[in-house]
């Protein structure tokens, strides 16, 4: 029901090797190499040949801007998980400081002030601090940034399903206005052919001016027509071009569809269930879901006293005084916030609201899947039946006019006999490139909404 393959980043995304591939990235001020920035020359694109949908789908994920904004936000998810698990440890500090210290001298006998001494002062300072215990608030601030990356991974997993998706519509929608100009092309020709045969009657004496007259009206409606069709191809290059991610040109070229694969699909129960478990933006907000429920907790142990640990080392020299003056200073110690004007109540309010939001998110969200599963399921079903009724239509309507054609050349019908088939063939033409066009687009959007518009 879809194209390539596409899985979802787990855990292995917080090991060791990879936050150290990230701070070296950053270190460098370069991007991600999965997703480098985008330059003034991508957005230009030339081709020396038809494109598939493969080809426009391997084009849009490197050049799509919503696929690198899904790729920085779980980047930036995965600095955030880093920066959690920053307080399961010691945190060191070092300062150096220098200055000149003046001291006044007390009172001699005399009433008068003793000397002042004037003196450089300078000492290094080295700091060590580290939360022993803090209730869980430590583990569960880790496991609600995990959550997080979790669903922007899945996030950006759906950012490319969403991208396939775009892309795939706009694919069938230039094919349909393609296949529009070749069948108006079809229906000029089939004009000039009415057209031809109204003025041989009516040279010959056999048919009245007011023929000749609707012929003409009707060879000028079916130029008209050709001229329309051909300027909703370019409209359509336009979109696709915008879905793709590229500057629209006319070297944009696409390969002929027939769009009359009919996929195996199952029952619409089977496939409710199956995107609820698996689809990227149902699994992106469960991971919401829990990464609020941790950072709840991770709230509700906050408002509990910490046990810190720290030790502080310096050193003290003053200028024109023999010797340094050393400090060690070792200290376990319990921190807590007796009053805080009711901040750590609050954020623990905001957080549980937080958690509720993205329930009731989820559920929505379930809710939307279901609907939109049963429509499309049902309607790809209809599409297979009306694909059938069109092309049977347009067997037909062909069959007509050329009898009606043959008929009228004989003086055995009425041109409004032959108009009137003209008219039935180019409806019928039309009728069986919108069916094709209706069961592309009712496949994909059913791939999409279950969740397998990446899957072979």
């Amino acid at each position: 029901m879809g194209v390539g393959g596409c899985r979802s980043f787990e855990e292995e995304v917080v090991k060791n090797e990879q936050r150290a591939f990230y701070f070296r990235e950053a270190a460098n001020n370069t991007p991600p190499t999965a997703a480098p920035l985008a330059s003034e020359r991508e957005i230009f694109f030339t081709s020396d040949h038809d494109l598939d949908l493969y080809e426009l789908l391997d084009l849009a994920f490197e050049r799509n801007p919503s696929t690198r904004v899904a790729w920085h936000q779980a980047a930036s998810a995965l600095a955030q998980k880093m920066k959690a698990d920053s307080a399961f440890y010691p945190h060191v500090t070092a300062s150096l400081n220098a200055g000149r210290s003046e001291q006044l001298g007390g009172k001699g006998p005399d009433g008068k002030h003793l000397a002042t001494s004037i003196a450089s002062v300078a000492y290094p300072q080295l700091e060590i601090n580290y939360s022993l215990f803090k209730f869980g608030a430590h583990r569960e601030s880790s496991a609600a940034a995990l959550g997080a990356l979790r669903a922007a991974n899945f996030q950006f997993n759906h950012a490319l399903q969403q991208v396939a998706y775009g892309v795939n519509l706009a694919y069938f929608a230039l094919n349909a206005a393609i296949a529009i100009v070749r069948a108006s092309e079809q229906n000029l020709e089939d004009a000039k052919i009415a057209l031809n045969a109204a003025e041989n009657r009516y040279q010959s004496g056999l048919a009245s001016r007011q023929d000749l007259l609707k012929a003409q009206a009707a060879y000028s409606a079916a130029v008209f027509e050709l001229e329309h069709s051909r300027s909703a191809v370019e409209s359509a290059r336009a979109r696709l071009a915008q879905t793709v991610g590229i500057r629209v040109s006319d070297r944009l070229r696409v390969m002929a569809d027939d769009g009359e694969e009919v996929p195996d699909v199952g029952g619409v129960e089977r496939l409710i269930g199956e995107a609820l478990e698996l689809r990227q933006d149902m699994r992106a907000k469960r991971e919401a879901l829990e990464a609020k429920k941790h950072n709840l907790n991770a709230r509700q142990y906050d408002r509990y006293p910490e046990v810190v640990a720290g030790v502080k080392a310096s050193r003290k020299k003053v200028q024109h005084v023999p010797g340094m003056y050393n400090n060690f200073e070792a200290y376990v110690g319990l921190k807590w916030d007796i009053f805080d004007g009711h901040l750590k109540m609050a954020e623990q309010l905001m957080a549980h609201e937080d958690m509720k939001i993205a329930g009731q998110q989820l559920k929505a969200q379930a809710i939307d899947i279901a609907s939109e599963i049963w429509e499309y399921f049902y309607a790809l079903k209809s599409a297979v039946q009306k694909l059938g009724s069109a092309k049977e239509a347009e067997r037909s309507a062909l069959e007509a006019f050329r009898y009606t054609r043959e008929a009228y050349a004989s003086g055995l019908s009425s041109f409004t006999d032959l108009s009137t088939s003209q008219s039935a063939l180019s409806n019928a033409r039309k009728q069986l490139i919108f069916a094709k066009n209706d069961l592309s687009v009712s496949r994909v959007k059913l791939a999409y909404c279950a969740g397998k518009i990446l899957e072979q």
